[in-house]
C-alpha cells in the first residue's frame, strides 16, 4: 500500500517540520510532504531549493487546486491556526489521488521507531479512519488537563490522523465544515477542526485507535509510563512510535513544555525524557542553522500594511459567504480592499455583539433567559442581525 505522510504549517515552524521529515525518513524511509500555507507557489520556496534536505517534497497552496481567489479569502477569514487546520481535508484528498492511504503528523511530532501496525490498524478499520485521544482513561485530579479539557478542545488529537481511500466522503464532509466554520471560537463551542471530527467521528464510523505508542505528548504522560531500555524508548511496555512536542523551546530543552509548570506530574523515566528532549531539541536547531532565519507569517499584514484583526477577519469570513471580495493582500486589489475595509466597521460591531451575546448566555444564563422572556421581539431582532453560523446558537 501506497502512503504519503504529510505536515501542514508557516514556515515559521520550517525547522520543527525538517526534524520530523529525518524522524520519518530514519524509521520508515519515506518522504514528508510539507504544505507551507505562506507559500502560493515554486518561486515562494525557491531559496530552499539550495539546502540540502533529503526526503521532503514542499508544496505551496497552489497544489491545493483551490484558485488564487478561494486561497485569499481563506487567508483574510482564517488566523494562521485556523487556516492552516481548515485545509487538511483538502490536502489529504489531493495527495489522495495517488496514494492509497494519507498519515498526517503535525510538524512538532517526532517519529521514535517504524510504525509497524498502523498499517494493519488502518486497513482493520471500519470506515478507513484511524483517531487517537488525547487520554485512554480519564485523568486523575493531578493531572495537567482532565476531561473538562476535552469539552474545549475536542476528544481526538488531531496531530495525527490516518485515512485511507474509504473515507472520501468523510473529507467532503469536513471540508464543508472547515471552508467557513474552522473557528477557534470557545463561546461558539469550536476548536479549529479538532470539535468537528468529534462529530464526523459518528457519523463516518470513524475508528478512535487506543495504542499506547501513538501521540503521545506532555498531556498525556501522566497516565503512560515512558521508560528507556538502552537507546529504545518504551510506553507501557510496547515501543513509542511518535511524540508530540507542545509548546516546545529547542533554546530550553529542560522545559518539555513553556505552556504550564509539570512538577512532578509526569508517569516518566526524567532521565529518559530529557534525553529525548535534548535530542529533539539538537534536530530542530540543526535544521534552523541549515535553513537559517525564515520570515514571518505573510497574511499578518494587508497590503495597506496594517495587521489584521481578529475581528476584522470575522467580518470579511461572513461577508465573503455570499459575495465576492476583494483581496487583503493583492496589491491589484488594494484600493478596493481600503474601501471595503472603510466599510466594513458595522459587520466589526456585528461580530463583537454575536460574541458578547455569547459570553452573556453563557456566564448568566438565568439572567439571559429572563431579558429573552421580556424583551423577545428586541432579541429576536437581534439574533437575526448578528447571529452566525458555526458553533453555539445565540
Amino acid at each position: 500500500m501506497s502512503t504519503a505522510y504529510c505536515t501542514v504549517l508557516a514556515r515559521n515552524y520550517l525547522p520543527k517540520a525538517l526534524a520530523l521529515a529525518e524522524s520519518l525518513r530514519a524509521a520508515e524511509g519515506a518522504d514528508l510532504h510539507v504544505l507551507l500555507i505562506d507559500a502560493e507557489g515554486p518561486d515562494d520556496v525557491a531559496d530552499l531549493a539550495a539546502h540540502d534536505i533529503p526526503g521532503v517534497v514542499l508544496h505551496g497552496t497552489d497544489s491545493l487546486e483551490l484558485g488564487t481567489t478561494e486561497v485569499q479569502r481563506l487567508v483574510m477569514s482564517y488566523e494562521l491556526v485556523e487556516f492552516a487546520t481548515a485545509i487538511k481535508p483538502v490536502f489529504f484528498a489531493v495527495l489522495m489521488r495517488d496514494h492509497d492511504a494519507v498519515v498526517y503528523l503535525d510538524p512538532d511530532t517526532f517519529v521514535l521507531s517504524p510504525m509497524a501496525e498502523l498499517g494493519p490498524a488502518l486497513a482493520d478499520s471500519a470506515s478507513g479512519i484511524l483517531l487517537t485521544p488525547h487520554f485512554l482513561r480519564p485523568p486523575s485530579p493531578e493531572a495537567l488537563a482532565g476531561d473538562g479539557h476535552l469539552l474545549h478542545v475536542g476528544f481526538h488529537n488531531l496531530g495525527f490522523l490516518a485515512i485511507d481511500r474509504r473515507a472520501s466522503d468523510f473529507l467532503d464532509w469536513w471540508w464543508g465544515h472547515l471552508r467557513f466554520e474552522c473557528l477557534d471560537d470557545p463561546l461558539g463551542g469550536l476548536f479549529v477542526d479538532q470539535r468537528w471530527t468529534d462529530v464526523g467521528a459518528f457519523y463516518f464510523d470513524a475508528t478512535t485507535w487506543r495504542h499506547p505508542g501513538y501521540n503521545v505528548g506532555v498531556f498525556n504522560l501522566e497516565e503512560r509510563e515512558l521508560k528507556a531500555s538502552g537507546e529504545e524508548l518504551y510506553v507501557d511496555g510496547g515501543a513509542l512510535r511518535l511524540f508530540h512536542f507542545h509548546a516546545f523551546d529547542p533554546e530550553r530543552p529542560e522545559e518539555i513544555t513553556t505552556r504550564v509548570d509539570v512538577g512532578d506530574r509526569l508517569n516518566t523515566d526524567d532521565a529518559a525524557l530529557a534525553k529525548l528532549s535534548r535530542h529533539y531539541a539538537e534536530r530542530v536547531l540543526h535544521w534552523r542553522s541549515v535553513v537559517g532565519e525564515q520570515p514571518g507569517y505573510r497574511y499578518l499584514t494587508d497590503s495597506l500594511g496594517t495587521r489584521v484583526s481578529r475581528g476584522l477577519r470575522r467580518a470579511y469570513r461572513l461577508e465573503s459567504e455570499h459575495t465576492e471580495l476583494p483581496s487583503a493582500f493583492a496589491p491589484a486589489d488594494r484600493e478596493r480592499y481600503r474601501a471595503w475595509r472603510r466599510k466594513a466597521r458595522p459587520d466589526r460591531v456585528r461580530g463583537a455583539v454575536d460574541q458578547a451575546m455569547k459570553a452573556g448566555r453563557a456566564a448568566a444564563p438565568d439572567a439571559a433567559l429572563g431579558i429573552q422572556r421580556r424583551f423577545p421581539r428586541l432579541i429576536g431582532a437581534i439574533r437575526g442581525r448578528v447571529g452566525t453560523r458555526g458553533g453555539m446558537w445565540i
